[in-house]
C-alpha cells in the first residue's frame, strides 16, 4: 500500500489515543472534596438548586401516585426514588411536562448548576459501593444507573437523623426487615407536612402500587415494624441524596 496510506494511518491512531489519554486524564483530575464518592462537579451547592431539586423529587414522586408515567420502567420501592431523581434533572421541556399532567407543583425553577446525563459520569448516577470517587468508579461499576434500596440508602444518600424534625420535602425514608423478600431494605420520600409517598415494592403485576398517606396514618400500621418512630429499630430513619447535602 502507499506510504502516505500508513502515515494517514498512524495519525488516525494517535489522535485516538490522544483522545482516549484525555479522556482519562480528565476524569483522574475530578475532585471529590468531601470524600462522599461524588466529584464536586455533580454535587449542588447552590441553596436554591438545593432546595428546587428536592422539590421537583419530591412532586415527580407524589405524582405517581395519581399516575403512573409510561416511561417509570423499574416500578418498586427503590425504582421509584431513582426515576424521581433522574427526572428531577432532567431539561423541563414542553414534551418532558406532557409526559406529567397530574403535578401538584408546575413552576418549580429547573436545577441550573447540574442537569441529567451528568457531566463526565452520563447515566452512572448512583453509588453502590464505599469510598471516595475514583476515576474507574464507573469501569468496575461502583457508579450505575441501578440501585437497590440499601445501595441508595449506604451509598447515596446520607443519614440525617430519626425524627421528622430533621428532615424536608424531598428527603428519604428508610425501613429493614431482614425476613422480608429481596433485600428486606424499603425506602420512601418524604413530602413535608407530615406526608409520605411510597411503593409498596412488589411489581405491578403482584398488586404493587403507589401510595401516599401521613406519618400519623403509617404510625398506626398494625405491624409496628413500620412505624417511623425513632424506638422502632426498624425504622433506619431519615435521609437526604449526597448531591444536595
Amino acid at each position: 500500500m502507499p506510504k502516505t496510506f500508513y502515515i494517514i494511518l498512524i495519525c488516525i491512531m494517535c489522535l485516538s489515543l490522544g483522545h482516549a489519554l484525555a479522556q482519562d486524564s480528565g476524569r483522574k483530575q475530578l475532585t471529590d472534596s468531601d470524600q462522599d464518592g461524588f466529584p464536586d462537579i455533580v454535587e449542588i451547592t447552590s441553596a436554591a438548586d438545593r432546595r428546587n431539586f428536592l422539590d421537583w423529587f419530591a412532586t415527580i414522586a407524589e405524582s405517581q401516585y395519581t399516575a403512573i408515567a409510561d416511561t417509570w420502567e423499574y416500578q418498586d420501592c427503590s425504582g421509584l426514588l431513582r426515576y424521581a431523581f433522574i427526572r428531577a434533572l432532567e431539561p423541563k421541556t414542553s414534551n418532558w411536562h406532557h409526559q406529567f399532567p397530574f403535578l401538584t407543583k408546575q413552576h418549580i425553577p429547573e436545577v441550573s448548576t447540574l442537569s441529567y446525563p451528568f457531566p463526565e459520569l452520563s447515566r452512572s448516577v448512583f453509588r453502590n459501593q464505599a469510598g471516595s470517587y475514583q476515576a474507574e468508579d464507573i469501569d468496575v461499576g461502583r457508579l450505575v444507573g441501578l440501585a437497590a434500596s440499601e445501595e441508595l440508602m449506604n451509598h447515596s444518600s446520607v443519614y440525617l437523623g430519626r425524627t421528622k424534625d430533621v428532615a424536608v420535602r424531598g428527603d428519604l425514608l428508610y425501613f429493614i426487615h431482614p425476613l422480608a423478600e429481596g433485600s428486606g431494605y424499603h425506602s420512601m420520600v418524604y413530602l413535608g407536612n407530615d406526608m409520605i409517598v411510597y411503593h409498596t415494592g412488589l411489581s405491578p403485576e403482584d398488586g404493587g402500587e403507589v401510595r401516599l398517606l401521613s406519618l400519623e396514618t403509617l404510625a398506626k400500621h398494625p405491624d409496628a415494624s413500620w412505624h417511623p418512630v425513632a424506638e422502632n429499630p426498624n425504622f433506619l430513619g431519615f435521609y437526604r441524596w449526597k448531591i444536595v447535602h
